[in-house]
């Protein structure tokens, strides 16, 4: 059995659609889910039903879609609205319309969607829809003050241009605002040997500097690492993400650096309280020994010769006893004695060895085919997301941390 096999995604997301012209959004927003591994089930209003048709959400969940009539149809020996509550670990409702959230509010059980609320002891989150003046209207936003003080995570609205051709407050939340929340909520479940531990993840490559504008750097793009990172975040872990990438906002800290030696400056530094340090950033091996002011001119310098020399040994130098440490070792063919000698010789815990020849996986790529070195064995993760390579990576780490 492989890696990837032993702990299948067991986050179950319930997403409660209600009929408003923002279920464009639903749609993506269950898109996404898929997309990174959590297991969604949609169930849908009659309103919604109109709007979109349920065919169109089973297909982007790859999975059946509740509604109404399953609310009258046994499941497992009980009632759907109990069944579906029982299986979901964080209940979402988006679009969430004035209408829904008057019942949501005042515990109403018309429909399977509110039914299910009500059955639901989990984390709930709602994405408000609704035309400006009947978002901002005294009784919708005591309802929306009431679920929030029962703690519901009850998402802001934007402000812009509405279906109906008038402009203000009610624009639902964008899929990515509310999969943040989703990852908040999950992170709040947590409670492995993960959970409350700081873990600093560094990702990306370095740039070593040639003069102002010039460098060496390799392709690496982060992915892996910010998938480790985003892994250990719905863990509920405190992450540290030390990368190269400026890009997108995350939900945990992260510093961004440039070279090896402000990558090393960094990762001392937060690793000095840490507990995991997983090491994925492609840091170059050498670097110029001297960097020239200002820009080097081609003019002036018809041929150009640079000497390099080699930069710290970061993984080396962050050995205390503690600290479990992962590392990577990215080679050009199937050379698995050489990650094996580099494990020995780094006195890591764990190192992910990785084929940067294989085609389709690896750098830049969104997949990646790893093989797991542990104390205990040696895992192989057969071709797959980088999500799911991060899951099972992190499954090891919190194996060796309880002494498995």
């Amino acid at each position: 059995m492989t890696a990837g096999q032993l702990h299948p995604p067991q986050r179950h997301v319930l997403v409660g659609v209600s009929g408003g012209i923002a279920i464009y959004k639903a749609v993506e927003f269950v898109r996404l889910l898929t997309k990174e591994g959590y297991g969604p089930t949609v169930v849908t209003t009659a309103a919604a039903k109109r709007f979109v048709m349920p065919l169109t959400f089973a297909a982007v969940a790859r999975a059946g879609v509740l509604d109404d009539e399953a609310s009258w149809q046994p499941s497992g020996g009980w009632f759907e609205h109990i069944e579906a509550a029982r299986r979901a670990d964080v209940m979402v409702v988006a679009p969430a319309t004035a209408n829904t959230v008057a019942k949501l509010a005042h515990g109403l059980a018309d429909n399977l969607l509110s039914a299910i609320y009500l059955a639901f002891r989990g984390p709930v989150i709602v994405a408000p829809s609704a035309n400006w003046a009947m978002y901002e209207h005294e009784a919708t936003q005591r309802n929306l003050e009431i679920l929030a003080g029962r703690g519901v995570d009850v998402l802001p609205t934007g402000i812009g241009d509405l279906a109906c051709g008038e402009e203000g407050a009610g624009r639902m939340a964008s899929p990515e605002v509310i999969m943040a929340a989703v990852r908040r909520a999950f992170a709040g479940l947590a409670k492995g040997a993960l959970a409350g531990r700081k873990i600093v993840v560094t990702a990306g490559g370095t740039r070593e500097a040639i003069d102002a504008v010039r460098y060496i750097g390799n392709r690496s793009s982060g992915k892996m690492g910010r998938a480790v990172a985003d892994e250990a975040y719905l863990r509920g872990a405190d992450v540290v993400l030390i990368t190269t990438r400026s890009g997108d906002e995350t939900a945990y800290r992260k510093v961004v650096v440039e070279s090896a030696a402000e990558m090393a400056d960094a990762v001392a530094r937060e690793s000095a309280d840490a507990g995991v340090l997983v090491m994925a950033a492609a840091v170059a091996d050498y670097r110029p020994q001297e960097v020239s002011e200002g820009k080097l001119e081609r003019a002036a310098a018809p041929e150009l010769t640079l000497r390099l020399v080699p930069t710290v040994d970061i993984l080396g130098q962050t050995r205390r006893a503690g600290l479990v440490r992962v590392g990577f070792a990215a080679e050009a063919g199937p050379r698995i004695d050489r990650a094996r000698a580099k494990k020995a010789a780094k006195g890591v815990d764990i190192l992910v060895f990785n084929d940067i020849l294989a085609a389709g996986i690896g750098i830049g790529s969104d997949e990646n085919e790893i093989t797991i070195l542990t104390p205990a064995r040696e895992a192989h993760v057969p071709r797959t997301s980088k999500t799911a390579c991060a899951r099972a990576l992190l499954d090891e780490v919190e194996t060796v941390l309880t002494g498995g």
